[in-house]
């Protein structure tokens, strides 16, 4: 993907916003491109593993997102976007040569995908809070965010269809030479990145990018906000709080899903497992879609309630994916909830980049994060018991009709504490 593309998809980006969704779409394709099929598909396809096999292989996914994205956070807000980003990519190439260098055994697939998610976890911030490191107009946040989306919709279109189509030609482990390719390719797009002072320190924009590159690195801004100091910014501040319990709630029941979702294309949709590539490129059709209409919101829609309406919808556009046992309504479903969930993105972004403070920014989306994670993490103890008691498709059904009622019901409930 080059940057003249990016260029003509959204001409007020600025060069540096530029190269900044460069470096997002190249490394998230290359996790796109392994994650699903090099983990879940070599389990479920190549292994024979249970369904306990698979919910295992999500929670130690899940875990070490959540580690990975506490590091990286701290990495953040200590030495800056450029150290963070170079170690994002070490870490990255080096778990896609440990999984290809160490066999296919079931206890190896399950280490490979607890370092792949730490390093997935690490790499989130590039994402996250690097654009409030460029600008502090909400604005122009919301126009990077949703492009930043876009883009990496855009990776979930391309990575698991590249993915679909090695795992097809080779193995599904194969996938991870494409997840390497892709992040060098991406360290080559970041090589000139640069932070603007201005948004860093709180002072003017300086011409010289190393010194812009100390700013970052300062103690001052660093080191003063601990963990802790993160943990209280989030829970004293009434819309990073309310925003928190809104992910976390609406994301429980979304924490089915993983584990079953293999079983639920071999067993109830009858397909390959190539299929689940590119039925996770469908989502990324719709996502894509999503983050043009999240683009073209006015400002006055970026708030909670549009958040909420957002997530709503990706609960019912999951029904529609698992509610039959027909892949041709699985794709309809797949590209509906992928639309919702391309809108929900750069508007949960946003509202953190313009609530929390810059020099606590990486810490505090590591506890919004941990949120997320741990709302997909606390199903995996009992997906495996209801998918046995109940089946695979049933239990995929109940997760999304809790997915489509907490939202329903803070926005029908919570309309006082909404309007803020």
């Amino acid at each position: 993907m080059s940057l003249s593309l990016i260029s003509k998809s959204r001409p007020s980006l600025s060069a540096q916003a530029k190269r900044l969704v460069a470096m997002r779409f190249l490394i998230y394709t290359g996790f796109q491109s392994s994650y699903f099929i090099g983990v879940i598909g070599t389990l479920t396809y190549a292994d024979g593993a249970s369904v306990v096999a698979t919910s295992l292989a999500v929670l130690f996914m899940n875990v070490f997102v959540i580690l990975g994205s506490f590091a990286g956070g701290a990495a953040l807000d200590a030495w800056g976007p450029r150290h963070h980003f170079l170690l994002s990519i070490v870490g990255t190439l080096a778990t896609g040569a440990a999984i290809i260098a160490f066999g296919s055994a079931t206890g190896t697939v399950l280490a490979g995908a607890a370092l792949l998610g730490f390093v997935m976890g690490f790499a989130q911030p590039i994402a996250t809070s690097y654009p409030a490191y460029l600008t502090d107009d909400p604005v122009e946040l919301k126009d990077i965010n949703s492009t930043i989306t876009m883009f990496s919709n855009v990776s979930i279109i391309v990575g698991p269809t590249l993915g679909g189509f090695v795992a097809a030609a080779s193995s599904s482990r194969a996938v991870f030479v494409l997840m390497m390719l892709f992040t060098l390719l991406a360290l080559i797009a970041g090589w000139g990145f640069r932070p603007q002072a201005g948004h860093i320190a709180g002072q003017a924009n300086n011409d010289s990018a190393e010194e812009g590159e100390r700013a970052v690195q300062s103690p001052n801004t660093s080191a003063r906000a601990t963990f802790v100091t993160s943990i209280k910014t989030v829970f004293t501040n009434s819309v990073l709080v309310l925003l928190f319990c809104i992910i976390f709630l609406s994301n429980f029941g979304y924490g089915a899903f993983d584990p079953l979702e293999s079983f639920f294309y071999c067993d109830v949709l009858h397909v390959g497992v190539e299929w689940m590539g590119w039925l996770s490129s469908a989502c990324g059709v719709g996502a894509v879609l999503g983050a043009v209409v999240a683009l073209r919101l006015p400002p006055r829609l970026v708030s909670l309630k549009t958040l909420l309406v957002a997530l709503m919808s990706v609960g019912l556009g999951s029904l529609l994916y698992v509610g039959t046992p027909y892949v041709g309504v699985a794709l309809i479903g797949q590209i509906a909830l992928g639309v919702a969930w391309g809108v929900v993105n750069p508007l949960h972004n946003t509202i953190v980049q313009t609530t929390a403070p810059l020099e606590q920014l990486g810490r505090v989306n590591s506890v919004m994060g941990f949120g997320n994670m741990f709302a997909g993490v606390a199903p995996l103890a009992i997906a495996p018991w209801l998918a046995t008691t109940f089946g695979v498709q049933q239990t995929l059904v109940g997760a999304g009709i809790v997915v489509t009622a907490v939202p329903a019901a803070l926005l029908l409930f919570g309309r006082r504490h909404l309007d803020r």
